[in-house]
């Protein structure tokens, strides 16, 4: 158990509230709740944000310039112990709602936090066919945690869900997912 509670801040991509990405994100967080964490959980596809501009300003000020809801999730991140990062498969990647959020991170790349790996960071994924190749969407993923200075862990990856919450069909998956909220609870602590 966690003695003063430490944040855990989990990132949903999905625009499906209560779809099989959400549900699994839930369980990773009820996981890490039952460790003592403070959680707090963002929808992406609800954030009124704008995509990287590509201006350049980041690159000397060390910030964003932009000024909307996703500045108020990275700094919500910097106070975080331990993040998650959820996302279903669209078109072999992250949704759009997941890539805009990414990509407004490039200012964490030009400070290369590669080497601090301060805090622990779960990536979740499910994809609606069996055949799915996870590896650019990992790849993707694994690039922005290390920019953030943030170690990633073995990611929770699903294939064969489409329909909205078949996930409950798997009877191990929330199981995995809560298993794997305490763990990151417990990487944080040691």
């Amino acid at each position: 158990m966690v003695g003063v509670a430490m944040l855990v801040v989990g990132i949903s991509g999905s625009p499906r509230k209560g779809g099989n990405t959400d549900l699994l994100l839930d369980a990773a967080l009820q996981g890490a709740q039952s460790q003592g964490a403070e959680v707090k959980k963002f929808y992406l596809a609800e954030a009124l944000c704008s995509g990287c501009l590509d201006c350049g300003q980041c690159l000397t000020s060390g910030h964003c310039h932009l000024q909307d809801e996703i500045t108020e999730i990275y700094q919500t991140l910097e106070q975080a112990a331990a993040v998650i990062l959820a996302s279903p498969v669209y078109f072999e990647n992250v949704t759009s709602w997941m890539k805009t959020f990414i990509d407004r991170g490039q200012p964490y790349w030009h400070q290369d936090k590669r080497a601090l790996l301060t805090k622990p960071g779960l990536f979740i994924s499910v994809a609606a066919r069996l055949s799915t190749d996870f590896t650019s969407i990992e790849k993707t993923v694994r690039v922005f945690f290390l920019s953030l200075g943030i170690k990633p862990e073995p990611s929770l990856l699903f294939a064969g869900f489409e329909e909205q919450a078949s996930i409950l069909d798997d009877p191990s998956a929330l199981e995995q997912a809560r298993a794997a909220g305490i763990q990151l609870v417990g990487r944080k602590l040691h």
